[in-house]
């Protein structure tokens, strides 16, 4: 806050090679760049200095300020065309910068009566003191960092018999006092006739828009050129007489003048004064703030604020690329690591890439991809023959697909080859789960199996069940399997013992829920059962269902279970309570699921509910004219989007948070006649269908969708 800035147009070898990445042979460079171009014009000269890039003159912007530039100028006569610059200091010099602060502002203002009254008394014709009667000076405008046009202020010229006497006009004609921070300003050549027409009366000390604009005291008399006149165009006659009685107005009086001004211009010309002076007022304080807090204000934008706040300059860009700002921005929007491959590599203008915002980016790609993208043509995965697909495992490279034809099939989800056949079961494969290379599946010979996804090898075949093993859930090296014969087995995949067997149920099982403490069960005995598994009590009996329970969800705080009964109900996992019983569906519900207190239930009355169920609140129904025509068999949501499938040979795309239907995803030639979308299993890139038919029409396969970004594409 309290360094020293370096003026780049007088320091010397020593003082630049301090800067950050400059050095004692590149400051030489600067110094005799700066005496090739007589002076630097603002602090992005530097640039053109050999050597010196952008990012260290943007390392270095905040220490640097380009002080005065002194042009000498020969004296105006009627005959001259255009000044001529030569670059050194003199006596006639055209002085671009100003010695005096903008602090010196508010000490003006109490001496405002005084100058007012100084200029009522030179122009009731009273003699002007010595020191402002010996001198005259004209001023044109200096350049702006966002005008072309310059405003000067112009020493005596030649012939004149002496220059300023005293201390204050001393230090005003003093080319080596200058305000730091400041950027310089360009000369601009102006016609002879406007440097003849226009005069100076006075070295009085006082602030107009010009002077505040360009940073520079202008005498109480002094006739300001705007530098947004043309040097082609020739002031009006009486303009010097018309700003001298302008000059000598108060404040109120300037203000009504300009009022009067204003409503006399022509819609053009008001565009013109607009143009001139709003940029005056335009500042960009993101630069002027501390890293910390620009980066803070930035982060209120949204995502694709900041992709175009990137555009603005070099600086803003390095800003916009930081690493935590765009992991904050990953956060808000659900995107919980960003790949582990990415590096901070460089982009074309030299700026770090920041691998949350490439994962961000490439987030939002994939997401553009699901919603609009063409589809490609999907993989198509043919193996189980003319059976039913019952159960389907997806875990990102391999999809693991059970059939009634008593086997299990490993395939690859990038290639779509089959892996692996695993055959050892007697029976159908009505169950599977699978973690890493393990598979376990459940089978109507009574058995469970668990496999080598690598080698295909069955590792363990569990005995214990005396009916169909209907449903299981795995966690950690523990499984749950619930059968027919009305009973749970708790088993250890790793040495294929059963540890616990939970008994209770008095008809099949048919779901089950397991978090690593409790389990959660549902059968066709109208019931829903908590136990300890470790103790093999049953901890709480839910009743209330008043038909078969098909489907169980359970977040270890809740637990929703849905019935033939058309009811769904929301339980307390502690205490056993029923919380919400949420009505709505016509049919039974076949499939639901939970997340962070959202339920998406899908049923066989062909739509799809989605619930709050802290509060039992439908919040959408997905359905219309683009619903399903027939039973929904499965769904998966994430937090943008819902996936249904049906008996009516659909997958459709839905909003989550509106309900709206985006799209279909999969529409079967044999939709409607037989063709049916058994399951769906989905992850962030990927879509895999089991379809098939109960009549010949489809045949039975797996179905690969890719919404990945091309592996040739850019992420910025």
């Amino acid at each position: 806050m309290g360094t020293r800035r370096i003026d780049i147009n007088t320091a010397g070898v020593d003082e630049l090679a301090t800067l950050l990445g400059v050095g004692r042979a590149r400051a030489e460079a600067i110094v005799e760049k700066r005496e090739n171009i007589e002076g630097f014009r603002s602090v992005d000269d530097l640039t053109t200095v050999p050597g010196l890039g952008r990012s260290v003159v943007d390392a270095n912007r905040y220490k640097l300020i380009c002080g005065n530039f002194i042009v000498q100028v020969e004296p105006a006569t009627p005959g001259s065309s255009s000044y001529r610059h030569h670059g050194i200091p003199s006596t006639t010099s055209l002085n671009l910068r100003n010695s005096n602060s903008f602090a010196s502002l508010n000490s003006s203002n109490s001496s405002g009566s005084k100058r007012r009254e100084s200029r009522r008394s030179t122009t009731d014709g009273k003699e002007p003191s010595s020191s402002s009667s010996s001198s005259s000076s004209s001023n044109v405008g200096h350049q702006s960092p966002r005008s072309s046009r310059s405003s000067a202020q112009v020493s005596p010229a030649a012939g004149s018999s002496s220059s300023c006497e005293t201390k204050q006009s001393k230090r005003k004609c003093d080319g080596s006092l200058s305000s730091p921070g400041k950027k310089t300003c360009r000369a601009l050549d102006l016609h002879h006739s406007l440097h003849h027409s226009l005069s100076v009366a006075s070295c009085s000390s006082t602030h107009t828009f010009g002077a505040i604009r360009g940073n520079t005291h202008i005498s109480s008399s002094d006739i300001i050129p705007r530098r947004r006149l043309s040097s082609r165009i020739l002031p009006p006659a009486n303009l010097n007489e018309w700003l001298k009685t302008f000059q000598n107005w108060g404040p109120a009086e300037k203000r009504v003048a300009l009022d009067e001004l204003i409503d006399r211009c022509e819609p053009t010309q008001v565009r013109h004064v607009m143009s001139v002076i709003e940029p005056q007022f335009q500042r960009d304080f993101i630069s002027l703030l501390p890293r910390e807090l620009a980066l803070y204000v930035l982060s209120f934008l949204e995502p694709r604020d900041l992709l175009r706040a990137a555009q603005t300059c070099h600086y803003w860009r390095i800003l916009c690329e930081d690493n935590l700002l765009w992991k904050e921005k990953c956060r808000e929007a659900g995107i919980d690591e960003v790949n582990g491959k990415q590096t901070r590599r460089r982009s074309h203008s030299g700026v770090p890439r920041s691998p949350w915002k490439s994962m961000y980016i490439r987030q939002h790609h994939i997401e553009y991809n699901w919603r609009f993208g063409e589809i490609r043509p999907h993989k198509v995965l043919k193996g189980h023959d003319d059976h039913v697909i019952t159960c389907l495992q997806f875990n990102g490279q391999r999809i693991v697909s059970g059939s009634d034809d008593n086997t299990l099939k490993v395939w690859s989800a990038t290639t779509g080859k089959c892996l692996r056949t695993l055959v050892g079961h007697t029976g159908g494969v009505w169950s599977s789960q699978m973690s890493n290379n393990i598979i376990i599946s459940g089978s109507t010979d009574r058995t469970l199996k668990v496999w080598n996804a690598d080698t295909g090898q069955c590792i363990h075949t569990l005995y214990g069940h005396t009916s169909t093993v209907r449903c299981m859930h795995l966690n950690a090296n523990k499984v749950v399997s619930g059968s027919r014969d009305a009973t749970l087995r708790v088993w250890d995949i790793d040495s294929g013992q059963c540890l616990h067997v939970l008994m209770g149920h008095v008809a099949a099982v048919r779901c089950v829920q397991y978090d690593g403490r409790r389990v959660v069960s549902g059968a066709y005995d109208y019931t829903v059962k908590v136990w300890n598994p470790e103790t093999e009590e049953c901890l709480h009996t839910l009743q209330g269902h008043t038909n078969r329970v098909y489907s169980l969800q359970f977040d270890g705080t809740h637990i929703v279970s849905g019935s033939l009964d058309t009811s769904i109900r929301v339980w307390d996992a502690e205490t056993g309570e029923l919380k919400h019983t949420l009505m709505g569906h016509q049919s039974l519900t076949s499939g639901m699921e939970l997340k962070d207190n959202v339920l998406v239930s899908g049923n066989a009355d062909s739509t799809v509910k989605i619930w709050d169920i802290t509060t039992g609140q439908c919040l959408q129904t997905l359905q219309g004219p683009n619903k399903h025509q027939s039973a929904v068999t499965c769904l998966q949501f994430n937090k943008k989007f819902v996936v249904t499938s049906s008996d009516d040979g659909t997958v459709k795309l839905w909003d989550l948070h509106t309900g709206e239907f985006i799209r279909n995803l999969v529409t079967l030639d044999s939709g409607g006649s037989g063709g049916v979308v058994w399951r769906v299993r989905k992850n962030q890139t990927k879509l895999v269908c089991a379809v098939g038919s109960r009549n010949g029409t489809e045949e039975t396969k797996l179905l690969v969708l890719d919404f990945d970004i091309e592996v040739n594409s850019k992420v910025c």
